[in-house]
């Protein structure tokens, strides 16, 4: 069986250098004008040629979405970006306008064409549809269950790839309307307002300013948002029902959800590559996948159709143990040059997400400024030396428990 390849969301320059540092096998990413995350910080065009390059230099593949529904006024920028990716060269374009699937057919051929989720592929004839083009990757419909996933993979030769982690949409496939009837921004074109994480509540027309909950808690109703996936304990039935990339969702989260996601799911396809059929799930996959924020997790469709209860979480809030505390940028010997993105004190108990250090604290002590003189505390942004264990490496980050730092705050 081919190993699966680890595909990991990049939403700008530092994000895809953290998932290329933590294992990931691909990387994709976009222009924010054409691409279904508008939001995240993304790339122009000249970041986007020289992160394509970047990424070949390490060995890993770049995917660039062009995923957007575009509308008539959208197809000139497409057309001058086509000529920028053509320079760019990446591995593939994922998108999902058969317009667009044309113009790029027509004007750089060379260029593979992986076929968004957006496109619903939900069926063999779809499929074959698809195939038949000429795109090189399918990128199957989250409706999906594991067993029409097998009967797709039967019928075709064209690679398939499916997400296995993050955040699921509640609207089908992702074409959602609610954004632009709420907030007049489009999610089909990249500005989705994440509506359907707002609370609601009910009104009946004869009864004006009379609130009704669907479901309630102290902070509202949340009935169309979903618990996030997470495919973990599953990865031996997606891979053998032939899916050739696992997607993992999330160009708008941090790079400490980018770094935990991709070390955990690399370390997860790593162990399947030994032995299938007794693949096991290691209990600190779970913790580490507790450690940033989600809304707790749900196996989607995969496995049937999706318990109620998953379509929206149990009342908490986003959950998240651990928090950034900073980013190796620099190391000699077991001194690092750190840029920290939380405030950091003398003594303080961290963590290193490094292989072979996880789960265990090691003290914060001897701290020094930039300027060399030493220091007991620092804040985000500053850039600080300080003792390391061996085996940190350039690229690490630093994390840490989030009760320290209340139970801290509470005694002052």
């Amino acid at each position: 069986m081919k190993l699966p390849e680890l595909l990991a969301p990049a939403g700008d320059l530092e994000k895809l250098k953290t998932a290329i540092h933590y294992g990931a096998d691909a990387v994709y990413f976009g222009d924010s004008r054409f691409s279904l995350r508008g939001r995240a910080r993304n790339f122009y065009p000249e970041e986007l040629i020289n992160a394509v390059k970047y990424a070949h230099d390490m060995g890993v593949r770049a995917y660039i979405t062009v995923n957007i529904f575009p509308h008539n006024s959208d197809l000139a920028g497409i057309e001058g970006h086509i000529d920028v990716l053509k320079e760019a060269r990446p591995d593939a374009v994922i998108l999902s306008d058969p317009g667009v699937f044309m113009m790029f057919r027509k004007k750089a051929p060379e260029i593979d064409i992986h076929i968004s989720t957006q496109a619903n592929i939900t069926n063999c004839e779809a499929a074959l549809f698809w195939e038949g083009l000429g795109a090189k990757r399918l990128v199957l419909s989250r409706e999906l269950s594991v067993d029409e996933i097998k009967d797709i993979r039967r019928k075709t030769t064209i690679e398939l790839e499916a997400f296995v982690h993050g955040s699921i949409c509640i609207s089908y496939s992702g074409r959602c309307y609610i954004s632009s009837f709420m907030a007049d921004r489009s999610a089909n074109t990249g500005e989705c307002t994440n509506s359907c994480r707002w609370d609601y509540t009910l009104m009946e027309e004869k009864r004006p300013g009379e609130h009704f909950p669907v479901y309630e808690d102290e902070r509202g109703t949340y009935v169309m948002s979903s618990k996030d996936l997470c495919m973990i304990e599953h990865l031996p039935l997606l891979a053998e029902a032939g899916i050739d990339s696992f997607k993992i969702e999330g160009r708008m989260k941090g790079i400490n959800y980018v770094a935990g996601v991709v070390k955990t799911y690399r370390e997860a396809i790593n162990k399947l590559e030994i032995d299938t059929e007794e693949y096991k799930v290691d209990e600190r996959w779970l913790r580490e996948l507790s450690m940033f924020s989600s809304r707790g997790y749900t196996t989607g469709m995969f496995l049937g159709k999706q318990p109620d209860k998953d379509y929206n979480f149990d009342g908490e809030a986003y959950r998240m143990s651990h928090e950034l505390v900073g980013v190796i940028v620099d190391l000699k010997g077991t001194v690092a040059k750190v840029c920290l993105r939380n405030r950091l004190d003398t003594g303080d108990p961290v963590e290193y997400l490094t292989p072979g250090l996880e789960e265990r604290l090691f003290n914060a002590d001897e701290m020094k400024s930039a300027y060399g003189t030493s220091i007991s505390s620092a804040r985000n942004e500053d850039i600080i030396f300080m003792q390391v264990p061996q085996g940190v490496r350039i690229n690490d980050l630093i994390r840490r428990d989030k009760k320290f730092r209340e139970a801290k705050v509470l005694r002052k």
